[in-house]
């Protein structure tokens, strides 16, 4: 009789050489509820982002990987895709020993970061759409550095005032919390995907020691910057059209 193998996780391979002193991990979105395998379109969402991560963060040794998740969906009290998060977080540090780990999640993988972000290898963590029900814990961010980029009107589960309750909470232990937002941005930002692209890429790279860092921290509600010398802000999406 045969027996189904259950699913594994997974990580992208580094595109680069080299010692390895710093990582960035991208955790893409997808349900709230499903036992399907990974959504590959939501892992296509963040390859722009990966992209301009490995090209400027390889001479600096900074090693960028994609998660692949066992299930696409987070599956109530079982947290699939926190749990894939943590395994990836050990599996780097048995790669890489003691490095420095910056977490950027999209949607449902906003919650996987943010819900992670304990981990003692993690240094930061950005949430672009990231899903975040009220009464998620926030006290395991102390010492972290913060990024939420959210669109002003997007009202799906994943909404905005979910990210703002969940930033003003997470300001009482991150004091330099930095929330931007998209005006009239819904959740999915891609009018202004070079934007949020860049401000996510600045604030991963600088907090890896290889960029400068964004101008503002601190605010709840900053109008998202343009990127320089692309004030339309156009581009491919940074996110994935899911329901989370």
């Amino acid at each position: 009789m045969f027996t189904s193998r259950a699913p594994s996780p997974g990580l992208t391979e580094w595109q680069g050489e080299g010692t390895v002193r710093a990582v960035a991990l991208l955790l893409p979105g997808g349900f709230v509820r499903s036992r399907r395998g990974p959504l590959k379109i939501a892992e296509l969402g963040l390859q722009d982002l990966m992209a301009e991560l490995t090209e400027r963060g390889r001479s600096g040794g900074i090693a960028v990987h994609l998660l692949h998740y066992r299930y696409r969906g987070w599956n109530g009290a079982a947290a699939d895709t926190a749990v894939d998060t943590r395994w990836a977080l050990d599996e780097i540090t048995r790669r890489y020993g003691d490095v420095p780990v910056v977490l950027i999640g999209n949607s449902l993988g906003g919650r996987a970061a943010f819900r992670t972000a304990g981990h003692p290898a993690v240094v930061g963590v950005a949430g672009i759409a990231p899903w975040l029900p009220g009464g998620d814990p926030v006290e395991h961010l102390a010492g972290r550095r913060v990024l939420i980029i959210h669109g002003e009107r997007d009202r799906s589960a994943a909404s905005a005032a979910r990210s703002l309750e969940y930033a003003r909470r997470a300001r009482e232990v991150v004091p330099d919390l930095a929330r931007y937002e998209v005006p009239r941005g819904s959740h999915y930002l891609i009018k202004r995907a070079d934007d949020v692209r860049a401000l996510t890429a600045a604030f991963v790279l600088a907090l890896l020691g290889a960029g400068p860092s964004p101008t503002a921290s601190g605010g709840l509600r900053t109008p998202l910057p343009s990127r320089a010398g692309n004030p339309s802000g156009s581009g491919s999406p940074v996110e994935d059209p899911t329901d989370l």
